[in-house]
């Protein structure tokens, strides 16, 4: 075999060619050396080949070399975790002299091939233009190379010849462009397509773009060539370089791209980052530093020591005191299993423990092979690896050899993994998460020990290291699913193009094909944790920790409807009971492991119910009373037991302990064997040597994991042994068999796996009496729509279907399809009824058709919809479609008529007949039609009468009335509320008698009775005093009072009328408050303050007001575990209604406490951890310190608390108790009157103090027109003081004159450096008085660097402003602004979303205190954007198609208050450039901030 050195020799010839023109880079001593770009660079750091060629090309140089490449990144679209940092942070933390830059191959799907290789070459332009302009090593602009894609090797890439044809094509616009700039372009197109002629028998890459070690090997010459580059000399040490090199990019791959960066960078940053990881990122940084002086001196060929020497670095203690409460004992596996809560008929087993195998550390993930054997990949690294400590987190074989229940054999298959989480079998191998990465390890001699890892994809998310891919499970299609949860950004380079995405996901990865698909997200927040797949498919797993679901919905999961017994569990895996071993009740049903709040397994029921299935908890099979017991994961063996993963650690969290907690114990690890006693264990199928037709055979197998594991079995075998087998085992099958269905939708997903199309039985298979067959069919069709012929046709019977399930997954396969297909299938999937699963998958597929569905008659414009002829789609429109005009249904109702054999009124009840049925939102406007519709005969209404819907009856009554088909109105609820639709007065009067004779029948007719009195005109006062004398009966009074008020006012007696609020008054005095948001409570008050303000009865309206409740609302943040008030204000001693609104994906409460008591009764939370029956009181200490508390708010969910504050004026301060957050999620309620903020020109007019200081974006001006307009419109007095740069840049002239007597102080300033007396009285003003701080105010100050106040930089704009400026998107961009706080008094007249000239400003994450009213994302470019016309505030979907390929970057804050001291309002905007002042949204935002930080009434838009 040819050696590297003489290899390259060889190969040099080959790669000479391809170059633009360009001199050498002539590297100096020291140069950093910064790759960047996709995934070619970033690969090329787990080889070390080329980093290790350079440094021998270079050996006296010491070049300093830094790999921030990322899977999948473009020249514009680098998206990072949050508040991560952008390229050109990085390139300055690494002081970039040499950029090597490595693109154009995802570019090629991002522009849309040939159609955008202009657009790329502008923004490549712009890209190398920035990089140019900056000086990332402090003095000097860097040197740039850029490296084109590689071509496309062999046919594993979809359609190569044309992928290569566009390749060539970018290669060459980036050759143009780099030569325009003088930047040398490296053509590794053609240099990879000559590598592939020359050794065509060998595989260079592992899917046709992404090299192997060998690969960047013989790619080496081109990659570093002579003509940038020093040659490489001949016989280096590169082995020895090489080993250092990959020492030194483990260590600095862990500071770049370490896991858990949403507690280093992101939103809980604070407080777990900062006492968790400052001296670790330090360290790590001074650990790549001394592995950077091993390479140099292994360039040189000087000896290393064995041992690397890190005694220079950052000392770390090994461990720290535990602090946090909630810790259990560590008990040994006997004593653990005795404490065992155990429901009776299961018996509960040790399989395995540490005792016996000591490398069973903390198992996280278990599956059983074909041979019975229990793999366990074991986590002890969790949470995270400490710097210098290395990992070895290992996948096991455990194996129970004498078949006594206990394992007596461990293999270590893998060793010195990093948190494998989860992982499923391959061929000779298995697939194993290796965050960022999916890694194939393969055992290429048959010893049970991997000795190959093959890298297959790169970028997937590790923000939080336990929610990167997970849950390995595969499909009965071939496809292995993983899944990825809360805060991951994923951006994937695959074959088939970049995979994006962002919060949470589940993928499928086709190992045939390698493409990777997203086929399920939930909403932001989503956390899916637990996945199984039942016999026909369907795809179960956990949501959001605690809320099962089913996906089957094309960008989003179909929640089932799930009610669990415990309102806080922990979902952790679960597993289909498909066993004989268990009795034959449990079939069908779940076990479900529980982690927190309840350690153990539970037994759950899933039943079916139309499209989903309705879901319930039916008891529990165990439970350890030691939360030291963690049940992470759970799977039946080839014997039918069940085997229990138990992580079992101490300390039950992530960062909300320290990683250094010296409890946490990363040395135990269990697993249980759960069986039912009396009953004889399953016989484990033959798998391993089994032949194709046994193998065949088991796919008829009862038990889901033995087809499970047959299906791995055969998917390993040769095309040439199974097609033939396949075939005959399909030929055979007996259709009177009852399990027919199934076997013959085994042998349609086996063809799938093999990608073999099989039209006739697709056609058998999709046709077969059996629904769930039918419904597995529909979800495949999704894969084969492209290649099964007749694929439309299957797809129009499949969505007329008399299954909804069958509909349901037609949906949502047609999304994957040619959209003319799908909007086909939606339009004929609304002719049958929807359930509320199959109307949200037709919400979701419309969202994800997008464009095709802009010209459709149900979405286009109603004044586009009036001017098309009347086709079917059209006429559905007329009829679906809600809320048109009348005279567009009249339209289609007299057509329909002229074309049919009906009548009119005919047709009419049919329309409302199927309306009713499906549950359309137009249901609503027809009956209105109905109002008006003569009929002639009665029993043309009978069918409306039978509707479920009241509304519909009650139509069909007053329709009957209308046109004289009534002789008597029958005492009847709905036949009295019928009222309300009839308009003449002669008929309403006919309803006087019925009603008078139903209030002597209880219940709804007398309800119905008031309600009908309410409406009769006339008998003014009989009817009062009837209605009166009911107002006193508990269970009328809200029916009464509802009745009284639809009467006018004037014809109410007024000695009846003042009598009844002298009757009534004390009733509603004597209500609880907790019982005064009740209806009846409202509408009596409503009536008798009506009454005592007409008849101006003294002191009465003061007491009814004196009951009302004063409203107050916060609203959790999602992900930010806090409260979006740090602060409310409430009057002493008065009832309120406070209203706790959660839309985070988790469970939060408020809790309220006496003054000071925080700490004591946060302290006393941590401490009910300890206590397994604390859940059951929401965590809340029995303390006389706890005032009062909300119910526990799920998520999504809102709950209200009404009582009494308290008497004594004061703060009080209020927490969430649910464990971990009261530390962060805390605030005060201030009880007292709230004061009008006192100024001292309280008597006289308010004064406003405007200070500008920055020349660039024109707010000298914008503001000064603003200060006119006040003074002029609001008799404001306004101050305006201009910082004067010329002649004195570091003081405001006469602030000492003005500042005092100021009631608002409007700020506008940039980089001053301002005297120190004038910085400290701004400082003090503004922790005491309401300000406004605009734009770039958040960098107000730039004191020198030498100067005392130089940390007041960033520290007083964090201190006052919430955050300091990070950064903007370039002066060449816009921004959109979106509502989030639409009934802020600061929004009034706001328009949701609007368009500004502002370049977005992007700021660190808001302290507690801040409240943001508006957020703001980047657009590039200054045109102005469009928006569609879509309702509400939510701001998914607003853009123009146009304009969303614009946007730039993450969304942050543009509006935002701050309420943390008693009578100060503070608001700050990064809103501000001048032409922005045109804008009227902006105008209005100004002057609403003003009046509102006054105190003062915004009024109402005109």
């Amino acid at each position: 075999m040819l050696s590297r050195s003489t290899l390259t020799a060889l190969l040099l010839c080959t790669f000479l060619a391809g170059l633009t023109e360009a001199t050498s880079l002539k590297l100096k001593k020291g140069d950093h050396v910064v790759w960047i770009g996709n995934t070619f660079a970033e690969r090329m750091q787990y080889f070390g080949e080329i980093e290790s060629r350079l440094h021998a090309c270079y050996p006296d140089h010491n070049l300093v070399v830094r790999n921030l490449a990322w899977s999948a990144d473009t020249v514009i679209l680098r998206p990072r975790p949050k508040d991560f940092g952008d390229l050109h942070h990085y390139l300055n933390e690494s002081k970039a002299d040499v950029i090597l830059a490595s693109y154009g191959f995802n570019e090629t799907w991002d522009y849309g091939g040939e159609e955008g290789i202009d657009r790329f070459g502008a923004d490549l332009a712009a890209f190398l233009k920035e990089l140019q302009t900056n000086n990332y090593n402090g003095t000097s602009a860097p040197k740039i190379v850029l490296y084109s894609p590689l071509a496309c090797e062999g046919t594993t890439v979809p359609d190569s010849l044309e992928r290569n044809r566009l390749l060539l094509l970018y290669t060459k616009t980036m050759q143009r462009v780099a030569g325009s700039l003088g930047i040398p372009c490296v053509d590794l197109f053609s240099a990879s397509q000559k590598m592939y002629q020359q050794d065509k028998e060998t595989s260079h890459t592992i899917n046709g773009i992404h090299l192997t070690a060998e690969g960047y090997v013989k790619l080496a010459p081109a990659i570093l060539t002579d003509r940038l580059f020093a040659p490489l000399p001949d016989e280096v040490p590169l082995d020895a370089i090489r080993t250092e090199v990959l020492e030194k990019n483990d260590t600095f791959f862990d500071w770049y791209r370490t896991v858990n960066s949403f507690y280093i960078h992101g939103d809980r940053k604070n407080p777990y980052g900062t006492v968790n990881f400052p001296l670790e990122r330090k360290k790590l940084l001074q650990m790549t530093s001394v592995r950077d002086q091993r390479i140099w001196k292994a360039s040189r060929g000087e000896e290393l020591p064995a041992k690397i020497d890190d005694s220079s670095t950052v000392k770390i203690p090994a461990t720290v005191p535990g602090k946090r409460g909630g810790t259990s004992p560590a008990l040994t596996p006997d004593q653990e299993r005795a404490k065992f809560e155990i429901a009776e008929g299961f018996q509960v087993e040790l399989f395995a423990s540490e005792q016996e195998f000591p490398e069973l550390r903390n198992p996280v993930s278990i599956n059983f092979d074909g041979a019975g054997r229990l793999w366990v990949a074991t986590m002890p690294s969790y949470p995270h690896a400490l710097p210098g400590t290395k990992v070895n987190d290992q996948i096991l074989i455990l194996e129970d050899t004498d078949q006594d229940g206990r394992a007596d054999k461990r293999t270590v298959f893998a060793e010195n993994l990093y948190l494998p989480l989860g992982f499923e079998f391959g061929k000779d191998g298995i697939y194993v998460s290796q965050e960022p990465n999916l890694v194939f390890l393969k055992d290429t001699d048959g010893d049970s020990k991997a000795d190959q890892e093959t890298i297959l994809l790169h970028g997937f998310g590790s923000e939080d290291c336990h929610h990167a891919i997970h849950n390995f499970v595969w499909g009965p299609d071939g496809g292995l699913y993983m899944q990825e949860s809360v805060f991951h950004n994923t951006q994937v380079e695959t074959i088939h193009g970049p995979r994006r995405s962002k919060d949470n996901a589940i993928y499928r990865f086709d190992p045939r094909t390698h493409r990777l698909e997203i086929v399920s997200r939930l909403p932001p927040g989503g956390n899916p944790w637990g996945y199984a797949i039942n016999r026909w498919g369907e795809h179960l797993y956990v949501a959001r920790h605690n809320n099962a679901s089913l996906i089957n919905q094309p960008g989003s999961g179909n929640v089932a409807n799930a009610r669990y017994g415990n309102p806080d569990n922990r979902n952790c895996g679960q597993e289909f009971i498909s066993s004989r071993h268990w009795p034959d009740e449990f079939q069908g049903k779940v076990f479900s492991n529980q982690y927190k709040n309840f350690q153990g397994v539970l037994l759950h029921d899933w039943t079916e119910k139309g499209t989903t299935y309705d879901h319930k908890r039916l008891g529990k099979v165990f439970e350890a009373n030691n939360k030291a017991c963690i049940p992470v994961d759970l799977q039946l063996g080839p014997d039918g037991a069940l085997y229990v993963a138990d992580w079992y650690n101490p300390v039950l969290g992530h960062m909300q302990y320290s990683l250094r907690d010296e409890r946490r114990d990363s040395s135990k690890g269990r697993i249980w064997r759960v069986t039912w006693k009396d009953r004889p264990l399953d016989k484990p199928a033959k798998i391993i040597g089994a032949t194709v037709e046994e193998l065949l055979d088991l796919l008829k197998a009862y038990e889901d994991r033995t087809r499970y594991r047959a299906r791995r079995a055969l998917w390993d075998l040769p095309d040439k042994i199974l097609r033939p087998a396949l075939k005959e085992w399909v030929n055979s099958l007996d259709a009177s068999d009852p399990d027919h269905a199934h076997h013959m939708t085994e042998a349609l997903w086996l063809h799938q796996q093999r990608g073999w199309i099989n039209a006739e039985l697709f056609e058998r298979v999709s046709t077969h009496p059996d629904y769930h067959a039918r419904a597995a069919a529909a979800h495949l069709l999704r894969h084969w729509s492209e290649g099964l012929p007749g694929a439309n046709s299957h797809f129009i019977r499949l969505v007329n279907d008399e299954h909804p399930k069958v509909r349901l997954e037609t949906v949502v396969s047609s999304t994957w399809a040619d959209p003319a297909i799908a909007v086909v299938v939606l339009e004929q999937v609304n002719d049958h009824p929807q359930d509320n699963y199959l109307k949200f998958a037709i919400n979701n597929a419309r969202k994800a058709l997008g464009p095709a569905l802009e010209n459709h008659p149900m979405t286009i414009s109603s004044e586009k919809l009036a001017t098309l002829p009347l086709s079917q789609s059209v006429l559905k429109a007329l009829i679906r479609r809600p809320k048109l005009d009348p005279k567009l249904r009249q339209k289609a109702l007299a057509h329909l008529t002229e074309e049919g054999h009906e009548t009119k009124d005919q047709v009419l009840v049919n329309i409302i007949k199927e309306l009713d049925r499906e549950e359309r939102l137009s249901l609503e406007d027809w009956l209105a039609v109905l109002d008006s519709t003569k009929f002639s005969s009665e029993n043309i209404l009978s069918p409306l009468f039978k509707s479920k819907k009241a509304m519909v009856r009650q139509a069909a009554f007053a329709a009957q009335l209308r046109f004289c088909h009534f002789r008597h109105i029958p005492l009847d609820p709905d036949a009295l509320r019928s009222i309300a639709r009839i308009n003449s007065d002669e008929l309403k009067d006919a309803y006087l008698d019925p009603a008078q004779k139903a209030l002597s029948v209880p219940g709804e007719v007398q309800k119905a009775a008031l309600f009908c009195l309410g409406h009769i005109p006339g008998n003014d006062a009989k009817i009062f005093n009837i209605l009166a004398k009911h107002l006193l009966k508990p269970d009328l009074s809200a029916a009464a009072a509802e009745a009284i008020l639809m009467r006018p006012q004037e014809t109410w007696p007024t000695e009846a009328a003042t009598t009844l609020l002298n009757e009534h008054l004390p009733t509603l005095e004597k209500t609880p408050v907790e019982r005064r948001g009740s209806v009846p409570f409202k509408l009596g008050s409503e009536l008798l303050t009506n009454i005592a303000d007409a008849r101006k009865v003294p002191g009465a309206t003061a007491r009814i007001r004196s009951l009302q409740l004063v409203p107050v609302k916060i609203t959790t943040v999602p992900d930010q575990l806090r409260f979006d008030q740090s602060s409310i204000r409430v009057p002493a001693n008065a009832p309120v209604e406070l209203r706790l609104d959660n839309p985070d994906s988790i469970q939060h409460n408020l809790v309220l406490c006496a003054p000071g008591s925080l700490e004591k009764v946060g302290l006393a939370v941590d401490k009910t951890l300890a206590d397994p029956k604390a859940i059951d009181r929401d965590w809340i200490p029995d303390l006389p310190e706890v005032l009062h508390a909300t119910p526990m708010a799920n998520p999504h969910e809102e709950v209200v608390l009404r009582f009494q504050t308290p008497k004594e004026p004061g703060s009080y301060p209020f927490l969430c108790t649910v464990p971990g957050h009261w530390r962060i999620m805390k605030g005060t309620m201030i009880v007292g009157e709230p004061k009008e903020p006192s100024t001292s020109s309280s008597k006289g007019k308010k004064h406003i103090l405007i200070l500008t200081g920055e020349p660039e974006y024109g707010t000298r001006a914008s503001l000064s027109e603003l200060g006119k307009k006040l003074e002029k419109d609001h008799q404001l007095k306004i101050t305006h003081l201009e910082l004067d740069r010329g002649a004195n840049p570091h003081r405001f002239p006469e602030l000492a004159k003005y500042l005092p007597g100021t009631d608002l102080l409007i700020l506008s300033l940039r980089f001053v450096n301002l005297e120190e007396p004038q910085y400290k009285a701004l400082d003090q003003h503004l922790n005491q008085r309401p300000f406004i701080a605009v734009r770039t105010t958040t960098h107000l100050f730039d004191f020198p660097r030498d100067s005392k106040l130089a940390t007041e930089n960033r520290a007083f704009p964090t201190r006052h402003f919430g955050t300091p400026y990070r950064g903007h998107h370039g002066h060449d961009s816009s921004q959109i602004n979106y509502v989030m706080a639409a009934k802020h008094p600061v929004m009034t007249g706001v328009e949701p979303r609007f368009w500004t000239p502002d370049f977005h400003y992007a700021v660190n994450p808001l302290s507690i205190n801040c409240t943001p009213l508006m957020i703001g994302q980047g657009l590039n470019g200054q045109q102005r954007a469009t928006f569609k016309e879509v309702s509400g505030h939510n701001h998914a979907m607003v853009l123009s198609k146009k304009d969303q390929d614009r946007l730039s970057g993450s969304p942050h804050p543009t509006i935002w208050t701050i309420e943390n001291k008693r009578d100060r309002r503070a608001l700050v905007t990064t809103i501000g450039a001048r032409k922005s002042f045109e804008d009227p949204n902006v105008q209005r935002l100004y002057l609403n901030s003003v009046l509102w930080c006054l105190g003062l009434t915004i009024p109402s838009p005109k």
